[in-house]
C-alpha cells in the first residue's frame, strides 16, 4: 500500500508539472517529434533576463518518469521528473533566432540543458513590451527544421511591462523602457563630454602658467636693462 501511495503521488506530481509546461507553452508535432516551445519565465517583462524554453521529445507525447536518469547516469537536477523519450543533441544541430516587430533579429545560440535530456535554453533579454517569435531551423537527426513559434493568448505569454512605484517625476509606470543600447549610448557621450572638459580644463592651466612664467621673464630682462643703463651715471656721479 505504501509503494502504491508513492506511485500514485509521483504520477500525480508529472501530471501537475506536464500539464503548467503545457498551458503556458505552445505544443507541436513536427514530423516525428514533438516541440514544446514557450519563455522560460512566464509571465515574461521587459528589461528581466529570459531565455527560451524549448523541449523537444520523440513521438507525439512527451513522457515522463518520476525518478528516472538521463544519459549521464545522474538524476534530473531539476529536482522534478525527467523526460521518458527525449531527442538529445539538438543544440549540435538546430539555431535560433529571435524576432520582434520590424527590429532585425537576432540569432542566440542553443543550449542542452545540464541534466536535463531533451530540454533547451537560449538566454537574452527582452527589452520591449509585445508579441515575440522564435524561428527555430536546421536539422534534427537528418531532417530538416523550419519551424516559427509566436507569442500570444492561445500559444505562450506575450512580454509585459512591470508596473514601476513610485513613478519618477515626468514619467508613468507605462513608459517605454529604456532599452541597454540607448543606456550605454547616454553613458558614452556623458563620458565623452566629462573627457572634453578635464582635458579644457588642464590646458586651461598649462596656458596659465606658460603665460605667467613669460610675464615673469619679461618683467627680470626689463628690471636688468634699466639697472645696466643706470650703472653708468651712478659712477659718473661718484667720481665728480
Amino acid at each position: 500500500m505504501r509503494t502504491g501511495g508513492l506511485a500514485l503521488g509521483l504520477a500525480l506530481v508529472c501530471l501537475l508539472l506536464t500539464t503548467g509546461v503545457v498551458s503556458a507553452h505552445e505544443r507541436r508535432h513536427v514530423g516525428p517529434y514533438t516541440f514544446i516551445v514557450g519563455f522560460l519565465n512566464e509571465p515574461a517583462y521587459a528589461q528581466q533576463q529570459n531565455s527560451l524554453d524549448l523541449t523537444i521529445c520523440k513521438g507525439n507525447e512527451c513522457s515522463y518518469s518520476a525518478g528516472q536518469q538521463n544519459s549521464m547516469g545522474n538524476m534530473s537536477m531539476s529536482g522534478g521528473p525527467t523526460l521518458a523519450n527525449p531527442v538529445v543533441g539538438a543544440e549540435k544541430t538546430l539555431k535560433l533566432e529571435v524576432r520582434f516587430a520590424s527590429a532585425s533579429p537576432v540569432s542566440l545560440p542553443i543550449q542542452a540543458r545540464w541534466g536535463q535530456p531533451g530540454k533547451y535554453v537560449a538566454y537574452f533579454m527582452p527589452t520591449r513590451p509585445g508579441t515575440y517569435t522564435f524561428h527555430i531551423f536546421g536539422t534534427l537527426e537528418g531532417l530538416k527544421i523550419d519551424e516559427t513559434f509566436t507569442s500570444g493568448p492561445n500559444t505562450f505569454s506575450d512580454v509585459k511591462v512591470i508596473p514601476g512605484y513610485p513613478a519618477e517625476a515626468g514619467s508613468s509606470a507605462s513608459s517605454v523602457p529604456v532599452t541597454p543600447d540607448q543606456l550605454k549610448a547616454v553613458e558614452g557621450r556623458a563620458t565623452l563630454a566629462s573627457g572634453l572638459g578635464v582635458t579644457g580644463a588642464v590646458l586651461g592651466l598649462v596656458g596659465l602658467l606658460l603665460g605667467l612664467f613669460a610675464w615673469r621673464r619679461a618683467a627680470t630682462s626689463s628690471s636688468g636693462g634699466r639697472l645696466s643703463a643706470a650703472t653708468p651715471a651712478v659712477e659718473e656721479r661718484l667720481r665728480g
